[in-house]
């Protein structure tokens, strides 16, 4: 981006989308501060855990019973909702503001 002349700020981010089982990137003109997610989210400089999370998802999209109950406990036990609970998102910066 910057060898065609881009002078604004670019963002290059790769996240886990577990409702669709998927592992997802994008670019987007903006800095890491203003990504384009509705949902609660934490930008971080390791790759590995969302590509982690992705590859030991054993049936993406699905969510076992179980599993929501643990995570109702979980959520009481915090205050945290889990629909709150933010999702990490890798960032790199591969464009600058001049």
């Amino acid at each position: 981006m910057r060898e065609r002349g881009f002078a604004g700020a670019a963002t290059f981010y790769v996240w886990h989308d577990e409702q669709a089982g998927q592992l997802r990137c994008s670019t987007v003109s903006a800095p890491p501060d203003a990504l384009p997610f509705g949902g609660n989210h934490v930008t971080c400089d390791d790759l590995g855990p969302v590509v982690e999370g992705f590859l030991t998802e054993n049936e993406p999209g699905f969510v076992d019973r179980a599993d929501l109950d643990d995570v109702h406990s979980h959520a009481q036990e915090t205050g945290i909702e889990a629909e709150d609970a933010p999702f990490a998102v890798w960032v790199s910066s591969v464009g600058a503001s001049r």
